[in-house]
């Protein structure tokens, strides 16, 4: 487990409702440098239902130039990415592989918060059958255990979010899932000024115990 890594973030600036403008982005980032953080993956949310992947990528490499101008030279590098919701049919996108994250076949997937109808599930099967894509699943500690269980099974690498480990009543659950290796990435999924990486220092502090 490499906990330089965020995995998951929302932290250019106007890109999405993580950050509301270059400052913001530079104080996200400075607390992510304190934290510890050598890398962070900036995934902001791509709804396919709203844009096109040309109008995606457009609007991300915009706001990410913005950022890369005033970064200071001791902040982590910045990889590229995004957080996809999923929708029917979402298979047959075209430019999908586009969204992975930066140098990978990793989609980072995001499923709905209430129970998934049979078509979720037909959707993941599809996505999970791609030879050209590997989907990760954003913040798997929201979504019902029961659920997860079974995308495991299906050898679907999650990510975690690191609030996560601050929630006794499942928090032995989440490190066993880790200890397995079921857990590839933790993420702060940072949005605004939020506890995210004081997070990751709790988190990255109890891991170490397990891990």
């Amino acid at each position: 487990m490499d906990f330089t890594f965020d995995y998951h973030s929302h932290i250019l600036p106007g890109c999405d409702h993580g950050s509301d403008g270059i400052e913001t982005s530079l104080k996200q980032i400075e607390m992510a440098e304190g934290a510890g953080i050598k890398t962070i993956c900036a995934t902001p949310h791509f709804y396919p239902h709203k844009e096109s992947v040309e109008a995606f990528l457009s609007r991300r490499q915009r706001t990410y130039e913005a950022l890369k101008e005033r970064l200071p030279d001791n902040a982590p590098s910045i990889l590229l990415g995004a957080e996809v919701l999923i929708c029917d049919g979402m298979e047959q996108l075209e430019g999908l592989g586009r969204l992975c994250r930066q140098g990978t076949n990793e989609l980072l997937l995001e499923l709905p918060f209430y129970k998934w109808p049979k078509s979720v599930w037909e959707t993941i099967d599809c996505l999970n059958d791609r030879d050209d894509i590997q989907i990760v699943i954003a913040h798997a500690d929201r979504y019902p255990p029961e659920s997860i269980e079974k995308l495991i099974g299906e050898d679907i690498p999650l990510q975690l979010n690191v609030e996560c480990f601050k929630k006794p009543l499942r928090r032995k659950q989440y490190i066993l899932w880790t200890e397995k290796g079921y857990v590839r990435y933790l993420g702060s999924d940072m949005h605004m000024l939020e506890t995210g990486y004081k997070d990751w220092v709790k988190c990255r502090k109890i891991l170490e115990k397990h891990i």
